[in-house]
């Protein structure tokens, strides 16, 4: 039986746009691991994708796509519910399966790995977690009360102006036994060659 490395995309991203961007990663890890790229089930305004692209790259291709969008405190994510029942299906289709999350995908990934631990999610195998931070809405918070105890592997560059500040916090609410982190001379962006790249596949490969 194969398995399934299940991939959540950052922000404004989408499936496809993220899977393109795992393409190296793809070609190592196929066909023992399949990657399953998901979308998003909620679509990003014209406005929040203007304003993330503003006088910086142009935009990914359509459709912009995000898992919830947070209140200016992060302690709602409006649209949470409908991505968890996304998730609960995929697992369940895929499984057995492990998890990546980039960005805002790597702020699900936790969120999934920690539900799946604590038994309210179906088993999560191995999480990735590139560039992410710890969720910060209050419904999820008791799921992280104790070390989430899912092999995990966290990665982010050490240019990472986004999320590269709160990523040793998400590195602290997993189990120091299961837990490896490795940083890269990079910015926000998915490593997609050197140490961290391979990195990611040993971990994928060794945990399949």
């Amino acid at each position: 039986m194969s398995h399934t490395l299940l991939v959540f995309h950052g922000f404004t991203m989408n499936g496809e746009v993220m899977r393109e961007a795992l393409a190296p990663l793809a070609t190592a890890l196929e066909p023992e691991v399949r990657l399953v790229c998901l979308n998003a089930p909620h679509t990003c305004s014209a406005v929040t994708v203007e304003r993330m692209y503003r006088g910086s790259e142009p935009a990914l291709s359509a459709p912009h796509l995000c898992w919830w969008n947070a209140s200016d405190d992060g302690l709602v994510y409006r649209g949470w519910e409908e991505t968890r029942d996304l998730v609960r299906e995929a697992l369940d289709r895929y499984a057995p399966a492990s998890i990546l999350g980039f960005s805002q995908g790597g702020i699900l990934a936790a969120a999934v790995a920690a539900l799946s631990a604590s038994g309210q999610l179906p088993p999560v195998h191995a999480a990735v977690l590139i560039a992410g931070r710890k969720p910060r809405a209050a419904p999820l918070q008791a799921a992280f009360m104790e070390p989430v105890a899912i092999p995990s592997l966290h990665v982010w560059g050490e240019r990472d102006t986004l999320t590269g500040q709160y990523c040793e916090e998400l590195v602290g609410a997993f189990s120091a036994a299961e837990r490896e982190v490795v940083r890269w001379p990079g910015g926000h962006v998915v490593p997609t060659h050197g140490p961290a790249y391979d990195a990611i596949v040993r971990f994928v490969r060794e945990h399949a």
